[in-house]
């Protein structure tokens, strides 16, 4: 027995070899962590190569719809020599057909990479924050859970309003009120930042529903406010009487967008990252459910444009002059215009699109859809070549 050899009782030799085994699992981890890093490397150079050819294809296709644009104007004396112009019908229906599969496939390929963040997204997370998700699965997979999100959220704050009403007592509604105007800043709040990073991963979300959402928190926290003083009382039992309509509507709301989206993902003409609640739904036939919703917003409309006559009264001539009374009737008052607006171009763009659907189901045919994942598929290939047009004898 050599005198530099160690002995160690079986309990060591056993604990020993185990740390071993593991020190040899985590040097394969830090391999497979280095490939990783490596790959996501160049996932982002990828992807920035490829915005910025998108860059340049968007100003390519932007330039040719302008010629095509003017090129199948009637032909005038302005035109210069080197202005094409066509006048055979078929010929402006053949350039017209390509024009919209050139902007359909630009469209579809923007969703397909992120956009800049705004603002407001870049304030509330910062400039390096990983607003984009990959792949396209986790995108619609955070568009679900937003919609549940919303849809959760409003049973909540609906039954929060009811029991503000008939069920809390009166003596602590301070404390109830308070935490139903926190839940409502939390809510709006939360949807905002929310819908900044669909917008950013592809969706398509209006200008109105942004303004809306935040016109809806900085309400909320003038509410959060003003709920604890005695001036409150005066629009305290309007507010939540009307809080419990607006949640039955949001519900109605989301059972026709819901169902109407399904249908016009299937038909091709919705993208699967359309939110359902707020504005994803774009264009659709003027179908019955959405006319017996109609009058359901109007009164709504008509009800939060009434806010503002109520809370301008009684600050101009009423006992009351605090100043979230006025703040929070003109929020109403824009509001109400901003909904009444929407609505009215959502129902005048539903009109007599029965023509145009016709001729985009001809041309979707012709130049690809959308996949479930954002993938644009049976796409058609430009003309290999145009052949000179026979002159007539």
């Amino acid at each position: 027995m050599s005198s530099g050899e160690t002995f160690y009782s079986p309990a060591a030799e056993e604990l020993l070899r185990d740390a071993g085994k593991i020190l040899e699992d985590f040097k394969a981890l830090e391999d497979k962590a280095a490939n990783y890093h490596r790959l996501a490397q160049e996932l982002l150079a990828a992807e920035q190569a490829c915005q910025k050819e998108l860059k340049d294809q968007r100003a390519n296709a932007k330039a040719f719809v302008s010629r095509a644009t003017n090129a199948s104007k009637p032909a005038t004396s302005k035109k210069s020599d080197s202005q094409l112009s066509m006048t055979d019908p078929k010929e402006i229906e053949e350039v017209s057909d390509y024009v919209f599969g050139i902007r359909r496939k630009l469209v579809n390929l923007e969703t397909q990479f992120p956009r800049p963040a705004l603002l407001v997204l870049q304030m509330a997370l910062g400039k390096s924050a990983p607003f984009a998700l990959r792949p396209p699965k986790l995108r619609l997979d955070y568009k679900r859970e937003y919609e549940l999100f919303k849809l959760r959220l409003t049973f909540i704050i609906t039954a929060f309003a009811f029991c503000n009403l008939f069920v809390f007592p009166f003596q602590y509604r301070v404390v109830f009120d308070a935490l139903y105007a926190f839940s409502l800043l939390y809510y709006y709040s939360t949807c905002v930042l929310r819908e900044h990073i669909l917008w950013v991963n592809g969706s398509r979300i209006r200008g109105w529903w942004f303004g809306h959402h935040y016109l809806s928190v900085f309400a909320s926290g003038v509410l959060l406010i003003w709920c604890t003083n005695t001036s409150y009382l005066v629009f305290r039992s309007r507010f939540l009487y009307f809080s419990l309509y607006l949640g039955v509507v949001q519900f109605l709301q989301y059972r026709y967008q819901r169902s109407r989206l399904y249908v016009l993902v299937a038909l091709d003409r919705a993208g699967p990252m359309d939110p359902v609640m707020g504005d994803g739904v774009h264009t659709q036939q003027l179908d019955r459910e959405f006319l017996l919703l109609i009058p359901f917003l109007v009164v709504g409309q008509l009800w939060q444009f009434s806010h503002f006559f109520v809370l301008f009264s009684e600050w101009m001539w009423g006992s009351e002059h605090d100043w979230q009374i006025l703040v929070t009737g003109i929020l109403f008052l824009c509001l109400s215009i901003g909904n009444m607006f929407t609505t009215l171009r959502t129902y005048l763009s539903k009109r007599d699109v029965d023509k145009e659907r016709r001729s985009d189901v001809r041309r979707r045919a012709r130049f690809g859809s959308v996949g479930s994942g954002g993938t644009i598929r049976s796409m058609t290939p430009p003309p290999p070549a145009v052949r000179p047009l026979a002159r007539k004898r």
